[in-house]
């Protein structure tokens, strides 16, 4: 019954990290997503979430563009409450050169 209950927490990781990845990449000024962290403690979910960013968007609100999108997918996707979504912004790619800047 417990390999029962990891295979459901696994596959709900993999969901959550699925709609969060998709939300992510549909805000535009993202780049790429590199990576998503998650865990989850009695208050909800909470994310850190890796990017590059497209050069000359405005980093605040890119961040604030990705934190709803995210909240509002995987609070529907899942029925449960996201706690924190946290943006890292690892650095900002050329438009055209697809040369990285880092920050």
């Amino acid at each position: 019954m417990s390999s029962d209950k990891q295979n459901i927490n696994k596959i709900s990781k993999e969901i959550v990290s699925l709609a969060a990845s998709k939300a992510t990449l549909a805000v535009p000024g993202v780049n790429q997503e590199k990576d998503i962290k998650l865990s989850k403690d009695k208050e909800g979910f909470i994310l850190d979430i890796f990017i590059a960013a497209d050069f000359g968007v405005k980093i605040p609100q890119l961040a604030w563009d990705i934190q709803n999108s995210v909240k509002e997918a995987v609070e529907s996707t899942t029925q449960q409450k996201v706690k924190a979504v946290n943006i890292h912004v690892q650095g900002v790619m050329m438009p055209q050169e697809g040369s990285r800047i880092n920050e």
